[in-house]
């Protein structure tokens, strides 16, 4: 069952390497590439000078700062933002677009390290949950830097999707303190299928459902 949560997310960057247009596919090989070797090097780099391994408090607000930001908010904001800075020679827009082979290539080594540093044996919420959770979010966050690149908005609609984009960033982080917390299943579970739910309509728009 392992193989799932160690292959989700390579298998989702050859379906978007092979979706994308063959002259753009060698754009992406780099990208790939960089955010492997930045994920086994942090991995690396965690394994043979870090000893420090998270336990959960009761603490709900602490479980949650601490999954939010140590495995999500930061690894994403530090590794596409040195990206998005020292790939200048690229467009914002061609950026932009890097966002989702570039993180997914990252999390590929730094998620399964996250998910096997757990006590063992593993639930089938780190197997199975855990990855579609990150998936779901880097698909949210391509998605909307994609728009946000290509449309033009309005203050109260920036407003409205740095909220959105806020509340994207956390939610793993939000579910899995959920989880930990032993709170009721529905509690947890309700609100990881709405979020599922609406990188779905994200993906395949209702007009494109219809037609």
């Amino acid at each position: 069952m392992t193989l799932f949560m160690i292959t989700l997310l390579p298998i989702s960057i050859l379906i978007f390497y092979f979706q994308r247009e063959k002259d753009d596919r060698a754009h992406l090989l780099p990208v790939i590439f960089i955010g492997l070797f930045t994920g086994a090097f942090y991995v690396t780099y965690k394994i043979m000078f870090s000893s420090i391994y998270y336990l959960p408090t009761e603490a709900f607000g602490i479980n949650f700062l601490y999954y939010a930001f140590t495995q999500s908010i930061i690894p994403i904001a530090v590794v596409f933002g040195l990206f998005f800075f020292f790939g200048k020679k690229d467009s914002i827009k061609d950026r932009c677009l890097f966002f989702f082979p570039l993180t997914a290539s990252f999390y590929s080594v730094f998620l399964p390290y996250l998910i096997i540093e757990t006590t063992k044996p593993y639930s089938a919420f780190y197997i199975f949950a855990k990855p579609l959770l990150f998936l779901s979010l880097f698909i949210f966050i391509h998605i909307w830097l994609s728009k946000k690149c290509t449309m033009k908005t309005t203050k109260s609609k920036d407003i409205c999707n740095w909220t959105a984009l806020a509340v994207a960033a956390c939610f793993p982080g939000l579910i899995e303190a959920l989880w930990v917390s032993g709170v009721n299943f529905f509690v947890w579970f309700i609100p990881m299928i709405a979020f599922f739910g609406v990188n779905g309509l994200l993906i395949f728009p209702k007009s494109n459902i219809k037609e």
